[in-house]
């Protein structure tokens, strides 16, 4: 009972102790977090200089994305508006504000408990005046014509949040998506000596406890992963391209060009299947 937690906590230099469980498939992956001892859940995390607020009973924190947060960190938003779709507390609207200098962002979120994290870590990171929270599904987003960037961070796929994402960008001059996406991967039969060797070192696929593997590729990791997954990666990356450019087109009446600028490894999700961001540059035809 509480006589253990609270020994737990004394040994430890804490206040508070909370068990955590399996991430819940419900849309807003929500975190089976019990409370043992304390009255809230509320944390403070730093993560490259930001800080992250919010109640770990009722959101999650995904270090796994780490390699994409220092990123779009360092991207050059300078003056430039963003659109984030997919906001959750902020993993990715804090640093395109805090440090790649985006001179506004709308966030999009139908969490309210990830809603009103991100709301605080705004406050706690002086930027919330550079910021609109849009509460709800961003399907429903009535905004247009207005962004430079947009930040599609939903995996396994963003794919329903393409259209809204095609009507955001500036009519004009268009700009970058960011889509996120889970592309599998078609095994490889393994040599025997390859065999050996992935006993020796332990499955790089092992998931955390929030049911995610954490592990982040490295930048270098198309090279070491094959050609054969570059490939892959490629033609989903080239059909994303063809059809976005339709969904533009269509929308716009008038022709798009879209180029693939960049495609970025974040992780491995589960066996055979890589977490990827692709970095779209969509611009309309001039006459």
């Amino acid at each position: 009972g509480s006589v253990l937690w609270e020994t737990v906590a004394k040994a430890l230099g804490a206040r508070r102790v909370a068990r955590r469980g399996r991430v819940m498939p419900d849309g807003m992956r929500s975190p089976r977090v019990t409370l043992l001892l304390g009255q809230h859940g509320w944390v403070e995390h730093v993560d490259n200089g930001i800080r992250y607020t919010f109640d770990v009973t009722k959101c999650m924190f995904s270090p796994g994305n780490i390699t994409e947060k220092l990123r779009v960190a360092s991207l050059p938003c300078s003056g430039e508006v963003l659109v984030d779709l997919y906001a959750g507390i902020g993993y990715f609207t804090l640093p395109f504000l805090v440090h790649a200098g985006a001179a506004f962002v709308h966030a999009c979120e139908w969490n309210s408990h990830a809603v009103e994290a991100l709301h605080r870590s705004l406050v706690l990171n002086g930027v919330r005046d550079r910021c609109h929270i849009h509460s709800g599904d961003s399907r429903q987003l009535q905004l247009c014509d207005v962004a430079d960037r947009v930040n599609l961070g939903l995996i396994p796929s963003s794919e329903e949040g393409w259209p809204v994402a095609c009507r955001v960008l500036k009519k004009d001059t268009g700009g970058v998506l960011h889509i996120h996406h889970n592309v599998e991967t078609r095994p490889v039969p393994a040599t025997p000596q390859s065999a050996v060797l992935l006993a020796e070192q332990g499955s790089p696929e092992a998931a955390s406890p929030g049911g995610e593997a954490q592990h982040p590729a490295q930048h270098g990791g198309e090279e070491t992963l094959g050609a054969r997954l570059r490939r892959e990666w490629q033609s989903w990356a080239e059909g994303t391209a063809t059809r976005i450019q339709g969904l533009l087109a269509e929308l716009h009446g008038r022709p798009w060009r879209s180029s693939v600028l960049h495609i970025e490894p974040v992780k491995s999700y589960a066996p055979h299947v890589h977490h990827l961001v692709l970095d779209l540059e969509c611009r309309p035809v001039l006459p």
